[in-house]
């Protein structure tokens, strides 16, 4: 099985696992009072859709530790994919970002004022806590399950403190350099995206530390590749094929290997493009292209694609490190070209 079956085989498992899930917790919150029915509908609503690779990577982590099979591993990877949606929700608040997914942001969908703001806090917030929850009703050992939780709390943890570094990054005028763009997509990409959701599924496959630092060290360049890639898609990708705004980064403002590059190598003229439209609000279609130009002609696309294979191919000499059979080798070895040659 080539890794893009093995992820559409992950996906319907995954999704299966949470909507079991959801039915249950739908009833819970139903029997508290029937005004939280719809709230809880739309935040069950924004968890639909989405690629699922975190949790796919919480099974692929386990399998390739364990030889046990056993469906209680999708569980932890449908508690990744809540809380990849809660998160995400937070997030687009604090982008504004009126897309997720190809369709209103939650906050968007909830009316977009304080109101629809304040629900969303609360439904991410419980999204949260659902997540450790699924991770909690687990059948694994005590000692395995203590661990994932506590991995689980880590990637959690990273996740906040890197999106806390980024907003606070953002809004200073001092100067912004490239070592501030990996640290925080260590953080908010590689620890989230790749390191901890495979570890997490190692852990309760019985993996030992040296194998969970191999898994670190595989992934942060791994989740570097991919951010650099999300980057790229975010400002240079098809809107319907990506599912998100692609004028929101530069709306933002969003610290970037291309905003960082551009700007170190740009021209008064396009300086002038840079500092009137780059993180300054609301733009249209030809804005948006008198920035993706600068992007291109001062070669910062190019820099951020050539960063992006350099990672890619230091990850790729652990693979043989960790995958443990001919399969999970091309499994692993498949995946990182997918991340990095995407277009959603």
């Amino acid at each position: 099985m080539d890794f893009k079956s093995y992820l559409q085989v992950s996906v319907e498992e995954i999704n299966q696992e949470m909507d079991n899930f959801f039915q249950l917790w739908k009833g819970e919150a139903e029997e508290i009072s029937s005004k939280l029915t719809d709230l809880n509908q739309s935040f069950i609503g924004a968890c639909q859709g989405g690629k699922r690779l975190r949790g796919t990577l919480v099974k692929l982590g386990y399998e390739i530790a364990s030889k046990i099979e056993t469906k209680d591993i999708l569980k932890p990877a449908a508690a990744c994919e809540i809380f990849n949606t809660a998160i995400l929700a937070q997030d687009d608040i604090i982008d504004k970002s009126p897309l997720r997914r190809g369709k209103p942001s939650l906050y968007y969908a909830l009316g977009g004022s304080h109101y629809g703001i304040s629900q969303t806090i609360c439904l991410s917030d419980i999204g949260f806590f659902i997540s450790l929850r699924l991770i909690a009703e687990t059948n694994f050992p005590e000692k395995e399950k203590n661990l994932a939780i506590q991995c689980f709390i880590q990637i959690m943890l990273d996740t906040a403190l890197g999106e806390m570094l980024d907003v606070e990054i953002s809004n200073k005028t001092e100067d912004k350099s490239e070592k501030d763009v990996i640290t925080l997509f260590k953080l908010k990409t590689a620890k989230y995206t790749i390191i901890g959701p495979m570890q997490l599924g190692a852990i309760l496959g019985g993996a030992d530390k040296t194998f969970l630092d191999k898994i670190d060290q595989f992934g942060e360049g791994l989740g570097i590749a991919f951010q650099i890639q999300d980057d790229s898609l975010g400002i240079f990708g098809n809107e319907k094929t990506i599912g998100k705004s692609v004028y929101s980064d530069i709306e933002e403002g969003k610290l970037t290997l291309l905003n960082i590059y551009a700007e170190q190598h740009c021209d008064s003229t396009q300086k002038q493009i840079l500092d009137k439209y780059y993180g300054k609000g609301k733009i249209g279609q030809k804005e948006l292209e008198q920035v993706r130009d600068v992007f291109i002609k001062t070669g910062a696309l190019d820099y951020a694609q050539t960063e992006a294979n350099k990672y890619i191919e230091k990850a790729k000499k652990l693979i043989p490190e960790i995958a443990k059979t001919p399969e999970h080798n091309r499994l692993l070895t498949e995946m990182a070209d997918f991340l990095v040659k995407r277009k959603s």
